[in-house]
């Protein structure tokens, strides 16, 4: 806020007590246009304090009349405040005045009568608190554009001056409603040209800026917020006006526009806009030079992006304390060294860097220091191209203490190309036998060991001993981060299925899946499939039946996401949003309305949760892909209509997709079961009619 100060003249007068040249300046103010009229009370308030009070308030009176004869109502209604507030005693002429001047400023409002007969300031023993109030409920007037905390952006449409509320429509199904009390705290009226104001304005226009224009409105949306905004606000921001599937590209494009700074990492990262690129610029300057060394990387980044002069005085930055980093965190200074690389001029140091870590004794703690997996395999590459007689055995050791999946993948292979299987196989013996203390290298090898293309010596390790170890995966604290992808072990054709049914012992695959059992986080479905292939493993005679617990077409699948986003999206938040308007309206033990809704939450969130389990669980079924050679799901069934019994074909599908008009039944009803698993020729009963199987064909879709 700009501080208000007296004219020069004024203060040199006021400084030597000079009442008469004050009052001939106050005149010639009077005399301008437009009038300086925040000047002139800072004139009185200065008069005020040096004694002076009543030459103070004869020249405020003077001020004010004359702004009341130039139709300046907004000078003469802060006028006569000063008037009103520093008199002994309130003047009804005054009020009056007052009174005028405050209707000329609000001509415009809806419910300026009906505020005035409301509060009276005239009649007032407190005039200035009532004008106060009265203000507040003008300035969230009806038609008002605000912004209600947590709920959204709307209208005003009602100011209930008995009850004492406003409500603003929002967009959900009835207005929210806000005690006046609270309207300061939790309503704020958007100011004219602000980005969300627009939204509700001219939503199209908007829409159509926003989509040509990213940085300009990402810029626009910014400047409209009080604080750093979060991804989640700006998207919030521009819902209802960019796809959601327009995102991804849109926010790719809006924070390259210069003026857009960020802050934070992860979970706490806010955007914020300087007034010019330049600002930014030197911003991010700033920050570098401030930034601790690992902090330092980003920093250079954003500035790096700039422009190529910017570039280049990040990596000169980065240079200054290089060799501190090679002795003090060499994992740090190989990132550091990647990334001057790419910047004008930082090359020359980088390859010196990299040169020096590379031929160093320790490249373990390079490596352990360097968090980028991009930047770990190029140094790799680079030990591997510096030390040629040693690179294996730095591979190989690095394996064991490497965490990602794709890393250890790229390690192994090449291990074996380069004819180094042997150094490969002492790593792996290493993490069979101590798997607990390597569990990202042991669940990327029980992953790994079923493909056809892995590495031989990890292939001979497909043996009935692992059996004993996979249930670690699944119950293990030292597995805690791999619980999801032990589960898929359990899949057909993974390592725990094709070893009970190629190499385990009768009494190894019962022994496995009971240990299972106890393992009260395993789905169902993926149990069954393991009891199932212990059976097959035990010599049990039972039907060939394809067990698989819960299926359902792509279209099915497809529709139920539908389902649940709308739930997610759309269903909840706006019931959530009535609750609270419901809730503001008061005594919640009858308020009908509120319990209703709570009750719809429920069964919404119930049924959001339902649906995020079975979706987890559900396996596609493709059409044509089901084995004719008996009834399984996914098969079309036809009946021998020569016999005299006339039963029409059927198709089994999965719960989703169950159709009986259409003689499509759920693969869990007991006429799919008692069908599933015979074959063409095969009498069964149908409907109560008794028949044969004449013909199995794969569902087409």
């Amino acid at each position: 806020m700009t501080e208000i100060v007296a004219p020069p003249a004024m203060r040199e007068a006021l400084d030597s007590h000079d009442w008469d040249r004050i009052e001939e300046l106050w005149l010639e103010a009077l005399d301008q246009q437009p009038i300086p009229t925040l000047e002139l009370l800072e004139v009185r308030r200065m008069m005020w304090k040096a004694g002076k009070k009543t030459l103070a308030m004869t020249l405020l009176e003077l001020l004010a009349e004359t702004l009341e004869a130039t139709d300046d109502a907004h000078g003469a209604l802060a006028a006569l405040r000063e008037l009103i507030r520093l008199a002994d005693r309130a003047d009804s002429e005054r009020l009056e005045r007052l009174l005028r001047a405050f209707s000329a400023i609000r001509r415009e409002s809806p419910s300026l009568d009906a505020v005035i007969d409301r509060y009276a300031p005239t009649e007032s023993r407190h005039p200035l608190e009532e004008l106060e109030t009265m203000e507040t409920w003008l300035n969230h007037d009806v038609g008002t554009v605000v912004e209600v905390q947590g709920q959204g952006v709307g209208r005003v449409t009602e100011i209930n001056l008995k009850l004492e509320n406003l409500k603003v429509d929002v967009g959900g199904q009835r207005p929210v409603s806000v005690p006046f009390g609270a309207v300061t705290r939790y309503v704020r009226v958007l100011p004219e040209g602000s980005f969300l104001r627009l939204k509700v304005e001219d939503p199209e226009t908007l829409a159509t800026s926003v989509a040509n224009n990213p940085g300009s409105s990402l810029v626009h949306i910014l400047e409209g917020m009080d604080d750093p905004a979060d991804v989640a606000s700006i998207k919030n921001a521009l819902d209802g006006l960019l796809p959601s599937s327009g995102w991804t590209s849109w926010w790719t494009k809006a924070r390259k526009n210069p003026r857009v700074l960020s802050s934070g990492t992860g979970s706490r990262l806010r955007y914020h806009v300087t007034g010019s690129a330049e600002d930014a610029a030197e911003a991010l300057l700033a920050d570098l030079k401030s930034a601790g060394p690992r902090e330092r990387l980003k920093a250079a980044r954003n500035l790096g992006q700039r422009g190529r002069a910017e570039a280049a005085q990040a990596a000169e930055i980065l240079a200054q304390g290089l060799d501190q980093l090679i002795g003090n965190d060499p994992g740090l200074a190989w990132e550091t060294a990647d990334l001057m690389a790419a910047l004008p001029g930082g090359a020359e140091a980088a390859d010196r860097c990299r040169s020096e870590l590379a031929e160093s004794g320790l490249p373990l703690r390079v490596l352990s220091g360097i968090r980028e997996k991009a930047s770990r395999q190029g140094a790799l590459e680079h030990f591997r191209g510096a030390r040629a007689e040693e690179w294996p055995a730095i591979w190989a050791e690095w394996f064991l203490h490497e965490k990602s999946s794709p890393m250890l993948d790229h390690i192994a292979r090449q291990l074996d190309q380069s004819g180094a299987s042997e150094a490969l196989d002492t790593a792996l013996e290493t993490t069979f036998r101590n798997h607990l203390k390597h569990p990202a290298q042991f669940v990327w090898a029980t992953e790994a060991v079923t493909e056809t293309d892995a590495p031989e010596v990890l292939r001979r390790r497909l043996r009935p001993s692992l059996l004993e170890k996979i249930p670690d995966i699944l119950s293990r604290r030292e597995f805690s981060d791999f619980r999801s992808r032990g589960k898929g072990l359990l899949e057909g054709g993974k390592a725990a299925i094709r070893l009970i049914l190629e190499q385990a012992s009768p009494q190894q695959a019962t022994r496995f899946a009971q240990r299972l059992v106890r393992i009260d986080t395993i789905d169902p479905s993926q149990l069954r499939l393991v009891e199932q292939a212990a059976r097959q493993a035990n010599g049990a005679s039972t039907p060939e039946v394809e067990v698989v617990l819960f299926v359902a077409t792509g279209a099915a699948i497809k529709a139920k996401r539908a389902e649940l986003k709308e739930l997610l999206e759309h269903e909840i938040p706006k019931t959530l949003k009535g609750i609270n308007a419901a809730a503001a309206e008061g005594d919640l033990r009858e308020n009908f309305e509120y319990h209703m809704l709570r009750d719809r939450q429920e069964l919404q969130s119930a049924r959001a949760a339902k649906l995020q389990e079975d979706l987890g669980q559900v396996r596609t079924l493709e059409p044509g892909a089901a084995d004719p050679s008996k009834v399984n799901i996914g098969t079309v069934v036809a009946f021998d209509q020569a016999s005299g019994a006339s039963v029409e074909s059927l198709t089994i599908l999965g719960a989703w997709d169950a159709d009986l008009e259409n003689r499509i039944f759920a693969n869990g009803t007991d006429l799919a079961k008692s069908l599933l698993g015979h074959k063409v020729g095969d009498t069964v009963t149908v409907e109560g009619t008794e028949t044969q199987i004449a013909k199995i064909e794969p569902w087409p879709q």
